[in-house]
């Protein structure tokens, strides 16, 4: 053999890591997919449990694409105002991509899987308002993160009654770490 077995290893190791960080990629990616086409809501008990964790993910995931940004071979037409703009973003989209592959993933994958019929009650934020051009009609929930904070295509009807800190339940397939929600209920 003319190679050490480090130089052996090294690839396979290389590869291995490669593999994982595209994994991690995906989890942190799923999630977003995800709210596209389903409404998707964590429970407010799994994200206050896991903010921690989660912060943790997206501190690392972000100072990891920060720093494989960083090392990467420069662009010599590139301003340096721009570098630090796109290394100032790279961070932001790695936080939260590491968040969402550390909290959000998780209950998802779990709600598809091993998931049944759920009631996992919420507390309302907003319900006025008209929603985006993929979420017509929401109502926005308290304690929750950015785009999983939601629930669409409510009807009217059942918006005129709902005002800031109203009980409601979410009812769909779920855990009780999160719902794919199908309609909702009023907390009497």
């Amino acid at each position: 053999m003319s190679g050490s077995k480090e130089e052996m290893v090294a690839p396979l190791l290389s590869k291995s890591v490669a593999a994982l960080l595209l994994v991690w990629f995906s989890l942190g990616c799923l999630p977003i997919f995800v709210t596209m086409f389903y409404n998707f809501v964590p429970s407010t008990e799994w994200i206050s449990t896991t903010s921690l964790p989660g912060l943790a993910a997206g501190l690392a995931t972000a100072a990891f694409m920060t720093w494989a940004m960083v090392k990467a071979p420069p662009d010599v037409s590139t301003s340096e105002m721009k570098k630090k703009a796109s290394a100032l973003a790279t961070a932001f989209f790695g936080y939260f991509l590491g968040k969402n592959a550390a909290v959000i993933a998780v209950p998802m994958i779990l709600a598809l899987i091993v998931g049944h019929q759920v009631e996992l009650p919420f507390t309302v934020a907003r319900a006025d308002g008209y929603g985006t051009k993929h979420c017509h009609s929401l109502v926005e929930l308290q304690g929750l993160p950015l785009l999983f904070d939601r629930v669409c295509g409510v009807s009217i009807a059942f918006k005129q009654g709902l005002a800031p800190r109203t009980r409601i339940v979410v009812i769909g397939r779920g855990t009780s770490l999160g719902v794919y929600a199908k309609s909702l209920r009023r907390v009497d």
